[in-house]
């Protein structure tokens, strides 16, 4: 995908036969990203303009053109900087493709993830791209929800740690990414160890889920805790320095749009661009694509509603990681 923002280091690794060893030292993990993952690829520069649907777009996004989408590319394969310096992924494609049904443009912005919200509020971005829908947002972003995600504990495979539950954390070092839910999951569990007589867990935050993962590697952590695709991801790529040792269900991704009476409507017209998108099955070959699990997609895109998918055994779980 060739739109987004350049960004020298990726390009930089990409270019050296150094590629596999910055990787493993720095965690540039969108350089192992796979191009694809299924034969069926869709055709995204096929789809057209539906001029029914473009109608439903606010008159103030129909004469921008261009969508200004921010987004924190840390989370493959949902979102992510490739070798060739852009932004890339699943998201990225769902976006792009649903702009175009739209007859509208993208321009993809990179930002921190603590950022996201704040520019939405301030007018900088149109479209959030992608963040968790919890109740707590609804009064800052609308959004439409597009697949359902989880919670991974990662830690180095070195120190054997085996968890049943969360309280497993007690007077561990954990580190996990600034301004996300899991904060306020983290002081309540915090509390609940001092209650029960444990030590407290040590919270450390980072700006983002790459610098999150290198705390395991430069062991300033003893465990982070991530959305469940980046934790699944680079416990795949690199077995040898990460190891998924626990799961929990918790939310959905939405794609973030404003709670204006415009962007509301941008909101309801980028639903029916993706509703006919998943007709068109491009939606589930784009999941293909992109290696993730077509019964954790919500083709429904329903709008400002959290779901929790059915809880899965543990063993399955760690089958995927």
């Amino acid at each position: 995908m060739k739109a987004g923002k350049k960004v020298s280091a990726s390009s930089f690794a990409s270019k050296t036969g150094l590629a596999l060893l910055t990787a493993c030292i720095l965690n540039v993990s969108p350089l192992f990203i796979a191009k694809v993952y299924a034969q069926e690829k869709p055709d995204l520069a096929a789809i057209k303009a539906d001029p029914q649907l473009s109608a439903l777009v606010p008159e103030a996004y129909k004469n921008k053109s261009t969508l200004t989408v921010a987004v924190n590319p840390e989370v493959p394969p949902i979102k992510f900087v490739n070798d060739d310096g852009d932004i890339d992924g699943f998201t990225p494609d769902l976006v792009a493709a649903a702009a175009k049904v739209l007859g509208l443009k993208v321009n993809f912005t990179q930002t921190s993830f603590d950022s996201l919200i704040p520019g939405l509020s301030a007018n900088r971005f149109d479209v959030l791209l992608s963040l968790g829908d919890f109740d707590s947002r609804h009064k800052q972003v609308t959004f439409v929800d597009y697949l359902n995600i989880g919670q991974t504990i990662v830690a180095s495979p070195k120190r054997k740690l085996v968890m049943n539950s969360l309280d497993a954390l007690c007077g561990l070092n954990v580190a996990l990414p600034r301004g996300t839910n899991t904060f306020e999951d983290a002081k309540v569990l915090n509390e609940k160890c001092v209650k029960d007589g444990k030590k407290p867990v040590v919270i450390s935050t980072y700006p983002d889920t790459n610098a999150v993962m290198l705390s395991i590697v430069n062991k300033s952590s003893d465990a982070v805790w991530v959305d469940s695709p980046a934790g699944s991801y680079n416990a795949k790529k690199f077995p040898d320095l990460y190891q998924t040792v626990f799961f929990y269900v918790n939310a959905s991704y939405g794609i973030g749009f404003g709670t204006s009476e415009d962007g509301k409507k941008l909101a309801s017209a980028m639903q029916q661009a993706l509703l006919k998108l998943n007709k068109e099955g491009v939606y589930e070959q784009l999941l293909k694509k992109w290696g993730l699990p077509v019964d954790e997609g919500r083709p429904d895109f329903p709008i400002n509603s959290p779901w929790m998918m059915p809880t899965k055994a543990a063993d399955e779980v760690k089958a995927k990681a």
